[in-house]
């Protein structure tokens, strides 16, 4: 159902045994031998040499942080060495003389607050299937708020490390399930919306502290502690780095968590060109970064980019990884000062930014000043909270196929449905998911939409686990049960077994023997609707060719079961469209350690047959494109130019459309995308009604990195306009000039 206890326990006897085993390394070195010059193993603008202090003023901000930061520091000055090392980890203990509480920053809040007793929301690739940046932020607004009921009841710490923002390149990727998108625009947006859901609009506090995650170039589960991801400039600049970015920048994150890996050789936990020169210097950033879990002690145990954990601890510090998930500062620190690897100052430095964070959650203050401490435990779970999940799990859901309109299903005229599958009676939330209350799985969500007509026979069957062998009586069961009923649903998908956190998945097949039950049942009915259960795509080619309806829910929190009910009876027109390329199952990619886009991947750079384009989904109306007008259409490159079109719903029943725009460079000379989106807007139409939509383009959006001026530049050309329902489905198109 989740994976809380594996992923606290694997890390906790990973992070002894790499302390045991730094300790007996160490032991045998003289680190004072080793000090050596490692410039030149930084990526192009890093500089070893450069002072650990600086901290550009991000003039955006909403918030005054200097009084946080002022009072931060005062405390800071007050402590020993020994106390401020100590309070750069995870479990910061208690100082008694200065009345300093002890604190957890590890909390976790990706679709919900990761305890029991929290409401579960539809998992981070579910939410991206919305495309809804304001439903994204009134779902985290509700986390936050259940992670402020928590905190008062439990005294459960404000810190949360979420969102995952890296990017979905590799359908492969075991922790695919945790971010939201293939395309860095649809990421901003929706990881922006996330932070500011988690922290709150308060101009003096924090609601909690959100931490966009992993930074940077961070999906490959394989070599996670040991690999480099190599990325060259203008592929880091305008892909890997565009949601971060903004979550800095517009969201106003005031935590950001660095990634196991080395990019470009340098490991991300030490890497200065990302943590203090783009970070902090370019971007503003005056937050706290922390590690991931035992990254620190990745720098020598997994990377041996060093050869002891004092330099890993120090250098790692300098580079402004400033708190410590594990256990390597409290360890290692002193003796890093000690040998020159860092210096006090710098361990004052990270531990106010640390500090400060504790202080815009009003933790010192007293409670009458600080509006969400008025937050009380009764806000956990609440009703208004559970609407939201199933408001989110419906908008979550796509329709990918339904061929002569089989859905939705008309109640009036069953006398009998069979419920089959290994996801038929279960709830599966994924990976990072507490523990609710209430969860409705979608035997029990048809039961409820059926309960009230006492003339509707529901078939039930397993078939098949998810990831285990065809078990002939297994199938013959629900073979069985599908013969007999008037339709047959069945759920099938992936798991905690097949993909999750360090362990990625060999391909995107259904795995087991799911493909053999989905031919057995459509063979023993015609009438059968296929619902994939998934933490990613699937390559349900047979199926596609075959079965008349499939639908995908992905993992969508608690309320899955009565949001898929709602949609395969028509009680809600669905929505959600594909934020990932869907590919065939034959199709090859390049390596999953391979981190270079421009190869194939992505609706950017991917030119093969899809089984279900970026940006897809189907409704139960139907939308055409009329009166495209692009005024003016030709911009100085500070232009703008604004793009109008008529959307009209020839169907009979009211839907919503997502019109979605997207730019080709036609002239540029270096290697561009396919066609990139630029922009969105989700629009609800009334049968046979007409909705006029207006898109603004500014010139300067189309701007490529350039790695001779290392900035953002907009080279005078032609572009394409699109307009289209999917990546691969333009329904209108225009050309724009961008002159001098």
């Amino acid at each position: 159902m989740n994976d809380f206890a594996p992923a606290i326990s694997g890390r906790f006897i990973k992070s002894v045994f790499w302390l045991c085993l730094a300790a007996v390394m160490c032991s045998c070195m003289d680190t004072s031998q080793h000090r050596f010059d490692r410039t030149a193993q930084l990526p192009r603008g890093s500089s070893a040499a450069a002072g650990a202090g600086e901290n550009a003023t991000d003039v955006a901000s909403p918030r005054n942080l200097g009084w946080a930061q002022e009072r931060a520091k005062t405390l800071v000055a007050q402590m020993t060495r020994a106390e401020k090392i100590a309070q750069l980890q995870n479990d910061a203990p208690a100082i008694a003389r200065l009345g300093l509480a002890e604190y957890h920053y590890w909390n976790e809040g990706l679709h919900g607050v990761l305890t029991f007793g929290a409401t579960s929301f539809p998992q981070a690739i579910a939410l991206g299937s919305t495309w809804d940046p304001d439903l994204v932020q009134r779902v985290a607004d509700a986390i936050s708020d259940e992670a402020r009921g928590h905190h008062a009841k439990y005294g459960q710490g404000l810190t949360y490390w979420s969102p995952v923002i890296n990017m979905l390149r590799d359908p492969r990727w075991g922790r695919y399930e945790e971010s939201y998108t293939e395309d860095p625009y649809l990421m901003s947006q929706l990881g922006v919306a996330f932070v500011k859901g988690l922290q709150g609009d308060d101009p003096k506090y924090l609601k909690v502290v959100a931490t966009p995650k992993h930074f940077a170039a961070n999906n490959s589960e394989v070599n996670r502690h040991t690999g480099s991801s190599e990325v060259d400039e203008q592929t880091l600049r305008e892909y890997y780095l565009p949601a971060f970015e903004a979550t800095v920048r517009q969201g106003h994150a005031f935590s950001v968590m660095s990634a196991y890996n080395r990019l470009n050789g340098v490991p991300a936990s030490a890497n200065t060109l990302l943590l203090r020169d783009i970070l902090r210097k370019e971007w503003g950033f005056q937050g706290y970064v922390v590690s991931d879990c035992d990254a620190v002690s990745d720098i020598v145990m997994g990377h041996h980019w060093v050869p002891s954990m004092s330099e890993a601890a120090g250098m790692a510090l300098r580079a402004g990884t400033d708190l410590n998930c594990g256990v390597s500062y409290p360890s290692f620190l002193g003796a890093a000062i000690d040998e020159g690897w860092a210096s006090e100052p710098d361990l004052d430095l990270s531990l106010t930014r640390v500090l400060s964070a504790r202080y815009l959650l009003g933790e010192f203050d007293p409670k009458e000043q600080v509006p969400y401490a008025a937050i009380t435990p009764a806000v956990i779970e609440s009703p208004a909270n559970e609407s939201l999940a199933l408001e989110a799990a419906r908008a979550a859901i796509v329709l990918l196929k339904n061929a002569q309109a089989l859905l939705p299903l008309d109640r009036t005229k069953l006398t009998s449905i069979a419920v089959i599958g290994p996801h038929s009676d279960d709830v599966t939330l994924g990976g990072y998911s507490g523990v609710p209350s209430y969860s409705v799985s979608p035997l029990a969500g048809i039961t409820q939409k059926l309960g009230g007509m006492g003339t509707v026979t529901i078939n039930h069957a397993f078939g098949c686990s998810v990831t285990g062998q065809a078990d002939p009586s297994a199938i013959d069961e629900a073979v069985q049960a599908a013969r007999a009923s008037d339709v047959a649903v069945v759920f099938v998908g992936t798991s905690q077994d097949v993909l999750r956190e360090e362990m990625d998945r060999p391909d995107w097949n259904l795995p087991g023997a799911q493909g053999d039950l989905i031919q057995a049942v459509y063979g023993a009915n015609p009438k059968t609707v296929v619902v994939l259960v998934t933490a990613g795509p699937l390559a349900v080619d047979w199926a596609d060719a075959n079965v008349p309806a499939i639908v995908s829910a992905f993992y969508d929190g608690q309320a899955q079961g009565s949001a898929i009910a709602d949609v395969l009876f028509g009680d809600y027109n669905p929505t959600g469209r594909l934020s990932t390329t869907w590919y065939k199952g034959s199709t090859s990619l390049p390596p999953i350690d391979d981190y270079d886009i421009r190869k194939g991947r992505t609706y950017l750079y991917f030119d093969g047959a899809v089984l279900y384009p970026f940006g897809y989904g189907k409704s139960y109306t139907t939308f055409t494109y009329e009166n495209l007008t692009l005024s003016p259409s030709t911009v100085g490159v500070s232009g703008v130019t604004t793009l109008s079109l008529d959307v009209k719903n020839t169907g009979t029943r009211d839907g919503d459309e997502l019109v979605q725009l997207y730019t080709r460079d036609v002239n540029s000379g270096a290697p561009r995308p396919l066609k990139q989106l630029r922009a969105f807007k989700r629009v609800h139409i009334g049968a046979e009604q007409t909705a006029k939509v207006s898109f603004t383009l500014t010139a300067k959006a189309l701007s490529h990195w350039d790695i001779v001026t290392h900035a953002w530049r907009l080279t005078p050309s032609a572009f394409d306009v699109f307009v289209g329902a999917s990546s691969a489905d333009i329904r209108a198109s225009a050309s724009l000039n961008v002159k001098e």
